[in-house]
């Protein structure tokens, strides 16, 4: 057999085309800060808390409960919140290739109402701090509720995301003062070009 013929196997795999959604499967966690730690004692309040996330990927929370910030994996390369103030919600949706995870979906909800924000976050992984991959707008429609869309577009993108290079998007349809919302806030996240 050709030796090449592997080598070429395993480069075309780590390729272009994501996972099969059949491989990609998903886990909940809370997400509530009474059951986190601080993760320096004498750091009081306005601390790093670490939640239990999945075994060997903690949920790093900082600031108060209308301006949190997010890191998952590592402590640093925090998100930031949302402009205009969220509420993080209580759980993280996990998506799973085998026992790693690829992404956390997070719940954002705003003080006005109106309809909530799931973002797709990529773990911090290989010395990189993690990123956002993409956000929809939580709203039934006729391609399923957002929560479906946003475990698929976790598992169409976050497998192959490069954190630091590639661009997070908006998926699906969004109301204008959201999506003006929401375009403000990755386009901090996103990387120079």
């Amino acid at each position: 057999m050709n030796p090449l013929i592997p080598a070429f196997a395993v480069l075309s795999a780590a390729g272009g085309a994501p996972p099969p959604a059949s491989d990609i499967t998903g886990a909940v966690s809370p997400l509530l800060p009474s059951l986190c730690r601080p993760l320096d004692a004498g750091s009081g309040d306005g601390g790093v808390l670490r939640c239990a996330g999945l075994v060997g990927t903690d949920v790093f929370l900082r600031g108060p409960d209308e301006a949190r910030e997010v890191a998952l994996a590592r402590p640093d390369g925090f998100l930031a919140p949302p402009p205009g103030g969220a509420h993080l919600g209580r759980s993280v949706t996990w998506r799973l290739l085998g026992d790693r995870p690829v992404a956390a979906v997070l719940r954002y909800r705003f003080p006005e109402g109106g309809a909530d924000i799931l973002l797709v976050l990529k773990p911090a992984g290989e010395g990189k701090a993690g990123c956002p991959v993409g956000a929809v707008e939580d709203a039934g429609g006729p391609s399923g509720s957002g929560a479906e869309r946003a475990a698929a577009l976790a598992d169409r993108r976050a497998p192959l995301f490069r954190c630091g290079r590639d661009r997070p998007v908006l998926d699906g349809p969004f109301s204008p003062p959201l999506q003006a919302r929401a375009e403000a806030w990755l386009g901090e996240e996103t990387p120079a070009r």
